[in-house]
């Protein structure tokens, strides 16, 4: 058994993983963040790569698949490794090539005699990095698509922080694949390389252990009922009582209870505006700074030389900020400056970042200590209380192995606020991960690509593989265990019935109807999945992209090619509405398509006459009933910003960021969303030109597009 690895002795979950991978086998690893789950896979890419085979290592968000690029380089050199994103392509057919599970979900549903086809090659392994995200409502389908159409003869390897029903998600892959690779192993590892302590902390009481918090509350709740019952009279005729927000702990007096020794730290805010206007303080009220002779003489040397190469970009606030070792970190952030930010932190250059749940996200930056200012969050639709697997991801980046002994979360919490958070808190330290749960949900492209590769029997097949269609199988066979227990019930009181006993017809009576709901929630349940596909071909059908005899009609053809906003993008161009715009023109549209605006921002750029025109049949497009049936069937929400269509409009016409971020009012800096944006319009214009192939003057024109809104920013790894 290999007991070392690059001089490093390996832990015994480490061990197993890497002798089942000898073995073979595909590996499901389940460790905390922090333990070495990189490392298994480490191995596995050397040893693929050293038979001469092919490995993918897929992840879930790009600033994951750019800092695994970046580490491979170094690690094997740059000739072996290649990075596949919806923005960069670079060496494709490499050894090693990361990529989105996206794109390899398109390479493995291909057609052999599409455009731009792409072979696969002699594919070894592939690699899930964050493999729970399989249940992400957006992106799940894509991982299950893969996963399913993945040959048998492929080693899977998925690795988590967060899979408490890892057995279960094993089960259901060695249900469908066979072989030696087919064989899925899963390795658990429960204990952490450095443990978390918890604390709570607000200004009355500073850092102390849960048990030492409640005991302080219960003694806190005690004097504040004594103080109303002698001071109730004394508040009449006082007027408004003074905000009680006025003596809420703030997150500079956590940041005061902090010793050298608890840095660096991460304060996790779930608003931009707030790691912004925190950081911003709190480098204001430390005029001494956290950083050493040493590193302060460091850090003014890389700000220099950052300086020297991108001009203009670091503001007097930042350079403050930063030189006095804090700084601020989310998605909205100039991508340059959240690399130069990410670059310092790697560093140990700074001590305190203010950062929302993005920094999270897979990428490997520990710290000693994190802070939450919260444990609510806004999803998307309201403010909700974090999920297990959401604290720990952020918890779990405390404590950096090899360096901590142990590491410390901390949670801002005011007596006033423990009644209402006590038990979400208890239940978010239990480190207690939700089940990972399938969102399986065929897109449009995918459904098309389907019939056009497979016949209807197979295309049942591969839905009936998804996992799914797996968990619901068990749902349904407990279904009918039930139905079989009360039939036998009903079938024993028979034989025990005493004539004109009217409570054995009650009771008879009421376990009949019981048996028939069961019954019916079976049927209901039974063919769900192959009724929700057959809805979407009647979808296609009906709104006339598919003949009556299967045939596809324009359409179709369109939604083939097209994986971002597929019918609405259909809509559009069979309406014409991309046939009398300019090439820049297009690029605006695309963006006003897949990105809004943040609601604190405002555009004080004009649109052309020519869009301008084009809006009305764009938002008839996006509130008819085509839309709407296409958005009941499959999910997404539709976007049409003609903000946002002025940006991208501004780009496409050779603007830079900053000139663009003029013409933009926002609270916060939302260069980084600009960018995001700019990106997704540019994927789409990739699948838009697929779209045109047959119209070579188009797609010339569009291939042009494609190079001309690639640079700067856009361009750059981030």
């Amino acid at each position: 058994m290999t007991t070392t690895y690059r001089g490093l002795q390996l832990d015994p979950f480490q061990q197993q993983a890497i002798e089942a991978i000898d073995k073979g086998h595909s590996v499901l690893v389940a460790a905390p963040t922090g333990t070495g789950k990189t490392l298994i896979a480490d191995y596995l890419v050397e040893r693929i790569m050293a038979a001469g085979e092919r490995i993918v290592y897929t992840a879930p968000i790009k600033a994951l698949s750019n800092q695994k690029y970046r580490e491979y380089v170094a690690l094997h050199g740059e000739e072996k490794v290649g990075l596949v994103t919806g923005d960069v392509v670079i060496r494709r057919d490499a050894p090693l090539r990361i990529m989105t599970t996206e794109i390899l979900r398109n390479i493995l549903l291909q057609n052999p005699d599409a455009p731009g086809y792409t072979e696969i090659g002699e594919i070894g392994a592939v690699i899930f990095d964050e493999l729970h995200f399989i249940d992400d409502p957006f992106r799940g389908t894509v991982w299950e698509e893969v996963l399913i159409y993945l040959p048998d003869d492929i080693q899977i390897l998925g690795l988590s922080a967060t899979l408490s029903n890892l057995k279960e998600l094993a089960g259901w892959l060695s249900s469908i694949r066979s072989g030696t690779a087919g064989e899925v192993v899963t390795i658990r590892e429960n204990k952490r390389a450095v443990p978390l302590h918890f604390f709570l902390a607000n200004k009355e009481l500073g850092l102390v252990p849960y048990n030492e918090f409640e005991r302080a509350y219960t003694r806190w709740r005690k004097d504040r009922r004594k103080q109303r019952n002698t001071s109730s009279r004394s508040r009449r005729g006082r007027g408004r009582h003074r905000n009680r927000d006025d003596d809420s702990t703030r997150h500079y007096h956590i940041v005061s209870m902090l010793e050298e020794r608890d840095r660096p730290a991460l304060f996790f805010m779930f608003s931009r505006r707030g790691t912004e206007r925190c950081a911003r303080s709190v480098a204001k009220r430390n005029k001494q700074g956290m950083l050493n002779k040493q590193e302060g003489s460091l850090m003014g040397r890389l700000l220099r030389e950052f300086d020297q190469e991108h001009p203009d970009v670091l503001q007097p606030h930042h350079r403050a900020m930063y030189s006095r070792g804090i700084a601020f970190h989310h998605a909205g952030l100039n991508i340059l400056l959240k690399s130069l930010v990410e670059r310092l932190y790697e560093q140990r250059l700074i001590k305190l970042l203010y950062c929302t749940s993005t920094f999270a996200l897979g990428i490997n930056m520990p710290a000693r200590t994190v802070i939450f200012e919260n444990l609510e969050k806004y999803n998307g639709e309201e403010i909700a209380p974090l999920t297990v697997r959401q604290f720990m991801q952020k918890a779990g980046r405390a404590g950096r192995r090899g360096i901590d002994d142990e590491g410390q979360v901390i949670v801002r919490m005011d007596f006033s606020e423990w009644t209402e958070r006590n038990e979400l808190l208890k239940r978010l330290m239990s480190d207690q991960s939700e089940p990972v749960t399938s969102s399986f949900n065929l897109s449009f492209h995918s459904v098309v690509n389907l019939l056009e590769r497979f016949d209807q029997e197979t295309i049942r097949d591969l839905i009936d593989r998804s996992f799914l269609a797996y968990q619901r199988a068990h749902h349904e066979q407990s279904l009918r265990d039930k139905i079989q227990l009360h039939e036998a019930r009903l079938e024993m009181s028979k034989l025990a019935h005493i004539p004109g006993r009217e409570e054995d017809d009650s009771g008879d009576s009421k376990s009949r109807k019981r048996l028939e709901r069961l019954k019916r929630k079976l049927v209901r349940h039974q063919d769900f999945l192959w009724r929700q596909f057959q809805d979407k071909v009647t979808f296609l059908t009906e709104a006339g992209y598919i003949d009556a005899d299967g045939q596809f009609g324009a359409g179709a053809k369109i939604i083939k090619n097209v994986q971002i906003e597929e019918v609405f993008l259909a809509e559009l161009v069979l309406a014409g509405v991309f046939e009398d715009l300019t090439p820049a023109q297009i690029f605006g549209v695309c963006t006003g398509l897949v990105s809004e605006l943040p609601r604190n921002a405002g555009v004080h750029a004009p649109l052309p006459a020519e869009i301008e025109e084009q809006l009305n049949t764009i938002i008839d497009i996006l509130e008819g009933p085509i839309l709407s049936n296409a958005v009941r069937l499959a999910g997404g929400e539709p976007r049409c910003d003609p903000g946002m269509m002025a940006l991208g409009m501004l780009w496409a016409n050779g603007a830079s960021l900053q000139e663009v971020m003029d013409a933009i009012k926002s609270t916060t800096d939302i260069s980084g969303d600009m960018v995001g944006a700019f990106r997704r319009g540019k994927e789409l214009i990739k699948q838009l030109r697929l779209v045109y192939w047959d119209d070579a003057h188009r797609r010339a024109e569009l291939r042009d597009l494609q190079q001309a809104i690639t640079r700067d920013e856009v361009e750059a790894l981030g």
